[in-house]
């Protein structure tokens, strides 16, 4: 049996302590030992919200050979950053997959990836390493979805469009077909981008203008 360690303390890490146990895996291939806290220190109360132990920091916790991880911190820059140093500590990072997802069997899924409930990843499409779909997302066919990037509940990336690296989408937004959203770019709530955003942009609105 491994044990699942999930990267962050705060609200999101414990949503997604609670999404593993409806994950693909849980209770027959590996269980949950604890949390490991990351590097911006959170106020003593949220500790004390936490489920399970506080195992150790990242890059002070030794990994043992039991040990898997996921990455649940919400920035796309932060878990790059965390997901990093443990890789250099030696860390092996799994998909952790809700049971409820629909992934077809034509779509490439990367490592690290965080696949919430009721998130459906169509034909041919591409899911790049340590991403977040946080649940109700739906990816389209021939669609790109680069590493650390963050899509907060009921996104939806249409067919053909081309997501970047580390960006991040609130929830309700909406890429439509064909569209390219560039590395680093901020897509705001119940935002709907048509044609492009520009690397590093922040876009809020339908349809979606440079704040």
């Amino acid at each position: 049996m491994k044990h699942l360690i999930i990267i962050g303390v705060g609200g999101y890490a414990r949503e997604v302590y609670w999404h593993a146990q409806g994950s693909i895996g849980y209770g027959e291939e590996w269980d949950v030992k604890g949390f490991l806290d990351g590097d911006i220190k959170l106020p003593e109360k949220e500790y004390k919200k936490l489920p399970l132990p506080l195992l150790g920091e990242v890059g002070k916790y030794p990994v043992e050979d039991d040990d898997i991880f996921i990455c649940a911190i919400a920035s796309p820059v932060g878990r790059k950053k965390l997901v990093e140093i443990m890789l250099s500590c030696g860390a092996k990072f799994i998909n952790l997959i809700h049971k409820t997802a629909i992934i077809h069997d034509t779509a490439k899924i990367g490592i690290g990836n965080i696949i919430g409930h009721f998130t459906t990843i169509h034909d041919l499409s591409v899911i790049g390493n340590y991403v977040i779909l946080n649940g109700r997302d739906g990816i389209g066919h021939d669609a790109v979805v680069g590493d650390y990037s963050s899509l907060m509940g009921v996104v939806s990336i249409n067919g053909y469009a081309v997501v970047g690296k580390r960006t991040f989408w609130g929830t309700n937004s909406v890429a439509m077909a064909h569209s390219k959203i560039e590395d680093d770019a901020y897509v705001g709530v119940a935002s709907v981008v048509f044609k492009r955003v520009k690397k590093g942009q922040r876009v809020f609105g339908n349809p979606a203008m440079p704040l």
